[in-house]
């Protein structure tokens, strides 16, 4: 093709960097965005071994080259896969990437990133909401080598769980918990689990619950009480009902720049917590939701939103995944904008007829 450099050129270089000594080497591919690995580790053995290797991604983060990557989980009937989102080199494309997955053998409800790391918790088995899992398995993003980690005390689903100074928070999840037992807390530094004792019985009446970092604190939702708390001066409160009622309509939340974002209704609105209401993101005349969004989550600044549309061709049911990146603008007038920079779709598949359609269930960003 024009332009493209000849395949023996190509070849001479790729020759002369592997004849420089490992270390050069590693510095050499650390300079080079991630969006090549999946090619480069095509070249050769010797290559790929660098891509895999856990010193590639030391040097990034010395050199200062670190990226955010987006993950997400998709869940068709009782099987998950996890991909990463990526832009082709040199075009604006986004597309779905497959890594590796173990063989789940139930149905995840939370997952948290923690460094280069993420953390699948909990769950129930075999569509059986009475099979609860205590299960932790984890995935290394630089070598997207998956183990086992130390299981929670407390088997748990729909719990909520979020993370803290390099630790995980893990909430309510099962019927007929005590304040002592409500909240464990997994340290990822030590792998180990303890119980922690929470101020105030109240809050751990319910059994699903959903949380999210806003404000410099924590604000839990109650699904069963339908209710919001936060944690203010070391004890849970109440917030405004305006608040919780919008949360409790939303399908997906997150908080970028300190702004807490929900979908409700075929809209994206933010909160605004001086006036204590929600309010539309302007600005997403182009985006026409017909389906709700899936998720969505803060990516560099940004907002990156997922859904799904569907479709029947011959006799299958085809399932299409589009993303959209929204660049997100706060004006001086208090408004707060949202101006979308590229929407594609980037997976498809084909599903027989009857089966349960394609879901997206978690959407991460770790920085490696």
């Amino acid at each position: 093709m024009k332009g493209e450099e000849p395949p023996c050129k190509r070849r001479r270089v790729t020759n002369s960097l592997l004849m420089l000594p490992d270390d050069l080497i590693l510095n050499c591919l650390a300079r080079v965005s991630r969006l090549y690995y999946p090619t480069l580790s095509l070249v050769s053995k010797k290559l790929r071994s660098f891509i895999a290797s856990i010193d590639l991604y030391q040097t990034r983060t010395l050199l200062g080259r670190t990226e955010n990557c987006l993950y997400v989980c998709l869940r068709q009937s009782n099987s998950l896969g996890w991909f990463t989102l990526c832009r082709r080199p040199n075009s604006s494309k986004m597309i779905f990437v497959p890594i590796p997955t173990l063989n789940f053998s139930l149905v995840l409800d939370a997952a948290v990133v923690v460094g280069p790391n993420i953390y699948t918790i909990g769950g129930y088995m075999n569509n059986n909401i009475n099979a609860s899992s205590n299960v932790v398995k984890v995935m290394d993003c630089r070598t997207h080598i998956w183990r086992e980690a130390p299981s929670m005390h407390v088997a748990r689903v729909f719990q909520s769980t979020f993370v803290f100074d390099g630790k995980i928070y893990v909430t309510g999840g099962r019927n007929n918990l005590n304040s002592t037992k409500w909240m464990e807390v997994f340290d990822t530094k030590t792998q180990t689990w303890e119980f922690s004792h929470i101020p105030s019985e109240e809050i751990s009446k319910g059994f699903a619950y959903e949380s999210v970092w806003y404000e410099g604190t924590i604000y839990m939702k109650s699904r069963d009480q339908n209710v919001t708390y936060k944690m203010h001066q070391g004890k849970w409160k109440r917030v405004h009902p305006t608040m919780n009622e919008g949360w409790g309509l939303s399908s997906s939340h997150c908080v970028i720049d300190n702004v807490f974002y929900c979908y409700i209704d075929g809209k994206i609105n933010w909160y605004d917590s001086k006036k204590e209401l929600w309010i539309t993101l302007k600005g997403l005349e182009r985006l026409l939701f017909e389906h709700y969004v899936g998720t969505m989550v803060g990516y560099g600044g940004k907002m990156v939103v997922f859904w799904t549309e569907y479709a029947y061709v011959k006799n299958y049911k085809e399932t299409t995944v589009w993303c959209a990146e929204i660049a997100i603008e706060k004006r001086e007038n208090g408004e707060i904008w949202g101006m979308v920079q590229g929407f594609d779709v980037v997976y498809t598949i084909s599903n027989i007829p009857n089966m349960n359609a394609l879901s997206l269930v978690h959407a991460l960003v770790t920085t490696i």
